[in-house]
């Protein structure tokens, strides 16, 4: 092959091979534009003639997508500070199909005041774990418009959890819920339209935007840890999102709270650069559902219950209907004797070593078992509080373990209430009590998780309870 011998020369064939390549070009093989990369300006080389002009081609917007194979970055060579468009695949998931129980979901993605209907199309994986096409057509324009989501979990049942119009501009962003982004239980993906792309848009702070219980960090003992509690909701077309003011014990499955949970709130607000932000938006309270604080104190304590004042001595007997159903007896003896008998037919005896034992007439299923859980006490010394499992053919008493005693004192009060809860509240100076939950944990053991601090009108009487 010979080498040209002039730079005019060398031009006219330039002009050639590419008009001839541009001939090539057909509208399937062009495809939208997605956000602008910055590539690494490779100006030295010498064929400086042939990468400007590969940067033109780009910048038009001419995609030579199937035609041969896909440029690098060595040959489009950019200017210094130059900046290229790159594409995101038309075809790409055109041929999935719609996922497993997904729903189509509806929302007016141009403002034109027609809704478009958005279907998810789900990749074909073995273990439907793969991306999801959201794809529609426009109602304004007739034209196509998709995106893409790679879901942390299943691509199975995929819905829309509802549309708002972030930045005001009178169109509609879709809302997705993704419910295994995170180990917190899921956070909203929110996409809008932009040169026929949906979008997913980026939160500025991702941490005030999920649902779920967060680890307040350094909180991890051996018994439990604490959460702070957040949450996501959409109302008149806005994303808002809270989390609780206060943290709060969980231990296992098991966690205290109180009915109604304050949260400090956020709505976000979708930028012109893509970038969801939030702006405070002030006081909300979580109980079933989200609503605005309100005046009454008295959802912000636990329900409490009324205090158990029903127990069998030596001699007595009961049937407990509650939970697990079963009879019981105290039988005299040297020591007492407690027998129960449950709906297997089966017959436990356990020695009682509390002098003059009240066993409670209400099982604490606070304390869960897979049979009987009693907790018994003293008539003679009613400091004295022991919890009673049944463990396959005989009946133990838990250890206890953790921060506070499990005892009954005037610092530290401790009883069953009628709603199977075993109760400690201990004193503070300044007449406040700190709450503790009892729970079963491994090895036969007991432990308390600390919940609110409150007041009394009266300690004995656990239904006085109120904030502080």
């Amino acid at each position: 092959m010979s080498t040209p011998d002039t730079m005019s020369e060398m031009e006219d064939r330039l002009r050639a091979a590419l008009t001839a390549r541009a001939e090539q070009v057909r509208p399937e093989h062009l495809a939208p534009l997605t956000p602008v990369v910055e590539l690494r300006p490779r100006w030295q080389s010498p064929w400086v003639l042939i990468a400007t002009a590969a940067v033109v081609l780009l910048v038009l917007g001419i995609v030579f997508q199937g035609v041969a194979r896909d440029p690098r970055s060595d040959d489009v060579a950019p200017k210094p500070d130059e900046r290229v468009e790159l594409q995101l695949p038309a075809d790409v998931g055109r041929d999935w199909d719609a996922g497993p129980e997904s729903t189509p979901a509806k929302v007016d993605l141009d403002g034109d005041g027609t809704k478009e209907t958005v279907d998810f199309l789900a990749e074909k994986t073995k273990n439907y774990d793969g991306r999801i096409r959201l794809q529609t057509t426009l109602s304004s324009t007739g034209k196509e418009a998709y995106g893409l989501m790679q879901v942390a979990s299943t691509t199975i049942g995929m819905t829309a959890e509802g549309v708002i119009d972030a930045d005001g501009d009178g169109d509609q962003e879709l809302v997705v819920f993704d419910p295994d982004l995170d180990s917190t239980g899921g956070a909203p993906l929110v996409f809008d339209l932009r040169d026929g792309l949906l979008v997913q848009v980026v939160p500025e702070d991702p941490e005030l935007l999920q649902r779920g219980d967060v680890q307040v960090p350094g909180s991890q003992t051996e018994l439990y840890d604490r959460v702070r509690l957040h949450q996501y909701w959409i109302s008149g077309g806005s994303l808002f999102s809270g989390r609780s003011e206060d943290s709060f014990a969980r231990g296992g499955m098991d966690m205290v709270r109180p009915p109604a949970v304050v949260l400090e709130s956020w709505e976000w607000r979708l930028g012109d650069d893509g970038v969801l932000r939030p702006e405070a938006a002030g006081c909300r309270e979580l109980t079933f559902d989200v609503r605005p604080c309100g005046v009454d104190q008295s959802e912000r304590v636990p329900d409490l219950g009324a205090r158990v004042e029903s127990f069998v001595g030596i001699g007595e007997s009961a049937e407990v209907a509650s939970g697990y159903p079963f009879s019981m007896r105290v039988e005299a003896g040297d020591p007492p004797v407690l027998v129960v008998e449950g709906p297997d037919g089966r017959t436990l005896r356990h020695e009682l070593d509390v002098p003059d034992p009240l066993v409670a007439t209400v099982q604490p299923e606070s304390i869960f078992s897979d049979g009987e859980s009693l907790v018994v006490t003293s008539a003679s010394d009613p400091t004295l509080v022991q919890l009673l499992v049944q463990r396959d053919d005989r009946i133990v008493a838990l250890e206890p373990v953790g921060e506070v005693p499990l005892e009954n004192t005037d610092d530290n009060r401790t009883w069953l209430s009628e709603t199977g809860s075993v109760v400690s509240a201990v004193a503070d100076d300044d007449g406040s009590w700190q709450l503790w939950f009892w729970k079963m944990t491994s090895g036969n053991r007991a432990f308390a998780l600390p919940g609110a601090t409150v007041c009394f009108d009266d300690v004995d009487d656990p239904t006085s309870v109120r904030t502080c």
